[in-house]
């Protein structure tokens, strides 16, 4: 998985201009709106601040564990967390998740998934703690290269979140829509829905020695697991 994104600096940057990149929340909680999330256990897979868990919690989750990489992360998150009750928050990696085999009904995931360089590893674990039936709610990168450039799949590029001085570059790695579908079919996860949306405020850097090779598109899905 790539961390280099993960600095004390970066995440204490990256969770005060959130609001600045935001604009995919709403067609996210629209699939949200579409499962019953009341009573139900759900985790926050790449948590970062915490915000997301927190919104779930109070839109009437049993209980929400979220789970980042980056100590920074997590330490903004109980910061953020204050009193809430029935969220906790704990530094570790998706391909390694720290709960017993089908503990969730629910995982929730925004802009993570593209961060990992074996697909299918991260989706069997989605797969072997999520419950029967349970569903996957995110939002990823895919990227079309250009013919001749299929080299690029899996290697980093640039991505500026927000505008200006309060932007930041992260990177990502570029995913194919090939590899995805193979992950999600290896491990019994059916796409119940999906669409592609627009995410203006996070772009490729032009700094991109392969800018003119590559084309993102941003796609946010409803997944269950068969």
């Amino acid at each position: 998985m790539n961390t280099a994104e993960y600095s004390s600096e970066l995440a204490t940057k990256y969770s005060c201009f959130r609001k600045d990149f935001n604009e995919t929340d709403n067609d996210l909680f629209n699939v949200v709106a579409l499962i019953a999330i009341k009573d139900r256990d759900i985790l926050d897979l790449g948590c970062g601040d915490g915000r997301y868990a927190m919104h779930l919690k109070e839109l009437g989750a049993r209980s929400v564990e979220g789970i980042d990489i980056s100590e920074k992360m997590i330490e903004i998150a109980f910061q953020n967390k204050e009193k809430t009750s029935g969220v906790d928050f704990h530094v570790a990696d998706g391909r390694k998740l720290p709960f017993k085999d089908h503990t969730f009904d629910i995982i929730f995931s925004n802009f993570v998934i593209h961060y990992f360089e074996n697909t299918s590893e991260v989706f069997k674990e989605i797969g072997r703690v999520l419950r029967p039936g349970g569903y996957f709610i995110g939002t990823f990168n895919v990227t079309d290269v250009s013919p001749g450039f299929e080299r690029l799949y899996n290697t980093n590029m640039p991505i500026r979140l927000g505008k200006g001085d309060s932007s930041i570059v992260v990177q990502n790695l570029i995913k194919s829509r090939d590899e995805i579908s193979r992950a999600l079919s290896e491990n019994n996860l059916m796409i119940l829905s999906e669409k592609e949306i627009e995410h203006p405020n996070a772009v490729i850097d032009p700094s991109f020695k392969d800018y003119l090779r590559v084309k993102k598109h941003v796609m946010c899905v409803l997944i269950q697991k068969q």
